[in-house]
């Protein structure tokens, strides 16, 4: 966190660890009733079931900033539920799909198809996510029961790691340093397609956006103390 505080207002560029079950739009709204109305935006979307940093600017002179802060390079800790997908790729979704694994996987199995993505490659956007379709959000479109196809769109991996590999709940944990843009919901589908299965991101975590590090996150229970002694 860096900030300016003092009697008068708050202003700056804040690293928030947005907790699981609420909206990044949430995390504003609560910092808004803490400081009262004042300019506030986010960086990057996180979903609802997200944790992790979450860069928010206080004050016109640092919203402006927001974009510098978006297209920084993002890390990302998520663990992949290979056999089963489900509508928004995520824990909150139905189950669409069940496909259970032929035969148990080896980590060089896993590795081996991870380096596959690597590099510069084509995403498809979950047709559950903010994405834009003819001015609209695709989420909103989905949520209405239409048919939505959203467009394939190129991402960058710089590296992708697997940290462990769960035989009995058939489950991946795995790390990403992406750049904008990257959907790791997607990124999850096709890593279990590729393995020859379906999947659903289980937890995700943004650790670390640019050099804005979970470690040095803060809660907004931590916040409101700061701020409510200031």
């Amino acid at each position: 966190m860096y900030a300016i505080i003092t009697s008068m207002a708050f202003e700056g560029i804040l690293t928030i660890n947005k907790p699981a079950n609420i909206t990044s739009y949430d995390v504003i709204r609560a910092i808004k009733k803490i400081i009262g109305k004042q300019k506030i935006g986010h960086a990057g979307t996180l979903d609802p079931f997200a944790t992790g940093v979450l860069i928010v600017a206080i004050g016109k002179k640092y919203t402006k900033q927001l974009s510098t802060y978006q297209n920084m390079t993002k890390t990302y800790r998520f663990c992949i539920q290979l056999g089963i997908e489900t509508t928004t790729l995520d824990p909150e979704g139905d189950i669409v799909d069940e496909t259970p694994l032929l035969e148990p996987l080896t980590d060089e199995t896993i590795n081996s198809v991870l380096a596959s993505f690597l590099g510069k490659t084509q995403q498809i956007p979950p047709i559950f996510s903010a994405k834009k379709i003819n001015g609209q959000r695709a989420y909103k479109l989905a949520r209405q029961g239409k048919g939505i196809e959203p467009k394939e769109t190129t991402i960058t991996i710089h590296d992708i790691s697997l940290l462990a590999y769960h035989s009995k709940t058939n489950e991946i944990e795995c790390r990403v340093i992406c750049e904008k843009g990257t959907y790791i919901r997607s990124l999850s589908r096709d890593i279990a397609k590729a393995l020859k299965t379906v999947g659903f991101t289980k937890t995700l975590i943004r650790e670390a956006v640019g050099e804005h590090t979970l470690d040095k996150a803060i809660s907004l229970e931590s916040l409101q103390t700061i701020l409510t002694t200031a």
